[in-house]
């Protein structure tokens, strides 16, 4: 009698610590969405500054690709990318629409990452591409990043991942000769 209430007693500790687990799990992964800033780098690996204009567009975010891990919208994306031309001085300005000297187009391709672990290693793929005004492709690259984050912050993973992608993009601009 004594090993069957212990042995219920253990299961009931066992699924206890089960649901904790996953309110865990889905509490790293259900947070506000990011906010641009959050994507704009610490640094970028050239000081080198361009005196034209540029346009950014950006796709493949959750707003236009509900199936995307990487969970950002287009906007965030976006703005944290024009923020960090900005605060870098990759370009002279940016200019929304037309009118600008070459065009910058960002697409988010995809994102990977476990679905619970201790800590997570976020991997985020962005196709860039800068074509001149007239539509002739300057250069483009596929940009592999990675981001780490514990179990309870498993976001900031995805945001450390493309904020690295956007260092890596700009010091490539950066150093283009246009």
């Amino acid at each position: 009698m004594l090993n069957q209430v212990t042995s219920q007693g253990i299961r009931h500790a066992l699924s206890i610590v089960a649901l904790f687990a996953i309110a865990a799990a889905m509490g790293g992964c259900a947070v506000a969405p990011s906010k641009p800033e959050s994507i704009v780098p610490p640094t970028v690996g050239s000081a080198k500054q361009h005196p034209q204009t540029v346009s950014v567009l950006v796709a493949g975010g959750v707003d236009t690709n509900p199936s995307t891990r990487l969970r950002l919208t287009n906007a965030t994306v976006s703005e944290g990318l024009v923020a960090s031309i900005n605060k870098y001085h990759v370009f002279s300005r940016v200019i929304s629409g037309a009118g600008a000297d070459y065009v910058l187009a960002v697409t988010m391709v995809s994102g990977d990452f476990p679905s619970f672990a201790a800590t997570f290693t976020v991997k985020a793929e962005l196709a860039w591409s800068l074509k001149r005004a007239d539509g002739t492709t300057v250069w483009q690259q596929v940009i592999r990043t990675e981001g780490t984050a514990t179990g309870g912050e498993a976001f900031a993973g995805v945001e450390r991942a493309v904020r690295e992608n956007v260092a890596q993009g700009l010091a490539k601009l950066a150093d283009l000769n246009l």
